[in-house]
């Protein structure tokens, strides 16, 4: 099962705030990839741990998501210390070397999602 890394696209109705979002696929579904594409730009994907995988295996949703809402008052629109959250946030369970490759997509793909 795999880990997506992007940002989330804004709408007028939904999605009205930047978003570094993670979704963690909770079952092999073929389409999940395409249902995530509609949702978010994708800048890196990786597969889970045997220890990430567990979480999810019995829950009976088709992704469990984690946002980080770079514009919140904890981040005050601060990009390096969201990626530092998630870098953090993942430290446990990704090597040095791959937590460094997602921090660079996610610091490029940035620009590309919101034009800045």
């Amino acid at each position: 099962m795999e880990v997506y890394y992007g940002y989330s696209r804004l709408t007028a109705k939904a999605v009205k705030q930047r978003e570094l979002a993670v979704y963690f696929e909770n079952s092999n579904n073929c389409k999940n990839e395409e249902w995530i594409k509609k949702r978010m730009d994708i800048y890196y994907t990786r597969k889970q741990t045997a220890e990430e995988a567990k979480d999810g295996a019995n829950s009976n949703r088709m992704f469990t998501k984690y946002s980080y809402f770079i514009d919140d008052k904890k981040y005050k629109s601060d990009l390096d210390k969201v990626l530092q959250d998630n870098y953090q946030a993942d430290s446990k369970n990704v090597k040095t070397e791959e937590l460094e490759n997602i921090r660079e997509a996610l610091k490029k793909g940035f620009k590309k999602t919101y034009n800045n």
